[in-house]
């Protein structure tokens, strides 16, 4: 494993920053875009992302990780993002990899969580040549205006404009109408359905989704396709219990897949 890694904090375009990492030694162009979760940054919830991008750059494949507008800090509470400002940022952060001397775009692969996954999901569904493969982790599935907009806090958002929720353990978290808005018409699985490439779903046996796993999994029509379901794993995969071994546990399998599909 090559540890002599090179990291550095990029303006991918005007208010979305990024971190780029590339192999410090060879390196054949391979490449993996991260996408975060709702509210969060682009290390992720207990720098699970940060950890599976060094483990990359570790073994020859570089990657971006991005803040995404409106979002990008993990303190921040007041939400200014929609699905439409995360895909724009998205195709952002491709240009950038394409501008980027030595990039295999043939080989270029992404990783979502969460939100993230959805981001990558639909990404994917409209530019199918973009990624050779994608990993998602705590995917969500289904109709996501249903799921979302329908929720309480979504109804209050969309009858006043904004919401806010207190998330037990979390922060207070301010959400608008055009957030919501955004998701009209995003069912996941039915964007699935038109990404043709390498797929792997990563999620804990405790995500509240995890029972629509194999209908979900069989919706991608690419090989190889594959699901791991951690044990005793939840939807933030238990980073605040590393000595479990939940997390390396998911950062492991996600950076054979990619290694193997890339």
């Amino acid at each position: 494993m090559n540890t002599n890694t090179e990291e550095q904090r990029v303006t991918v375009a005007p208010g979305v920053r990024g971190a780029w990492l590339r192999p410090g030694g060879a390196w054949d162009g391979r490449v993996v875009l991260f996408l975060h979760g709702f509210a969060d940054d682009m290390d992720a919830v207990g720098g699970l992302t940060k950890r599976l991008a060094e483990e990359l750059a570790g073994r020859g494949v570089a990657s971006l990780r991005i803040d995404f507008r409106g979002e990008g800090d993990r303190a921040r509470t007041d939400i200014d993002s929609t699905l439409d400002t995360r895909t724009e940022d998205t195709g952002l952060a491709y240009a950038f990899l394409a501008a980027q001397p030595g990039v295999a775009m043939e080989r270029v692969g992404v990783v979502g969580w969460s939100l993230g996954a959805t981001t990558a999901i639909v990404v994917g569904a409209r530019h199918p040549t973009w990624f050779r493969t994608m990993a998602v982790w705590a995917s969500p599935t289904g109709d996501q205006w249903e799921a979302l907009g329908g929720s309480e806090v979504g109804q209050r958002a969309l009858r006043e404009g904004a919401a806010t929720e207190e998330i037990p353990g979390w922060k207070r978290i301010t959400t608008k109408r055009a957030f919501y808005e955004s998701f009209r018409g995003v069912d996941v699985d039915v964007e699935l359905g038109r990404y043709p490439g390498a797929f792997l779903s990563v999620r804990g046996s405790h995500d509240e989704t995890v029972a629509r796993e194999i209908e979900f999994l069989n919706r991608a029509p690419g090989l190889p396709r594959e699901s791991v379901i951690i044990g005793g794993m939840d939807h933030v995969f238990s980073v605040f219990e590393p000595e479990s071994g939940r997390p390396a546990r998911a950062v492991a399998v996600t950076a054979e897949w990619l290694l193997r599909t890339l």
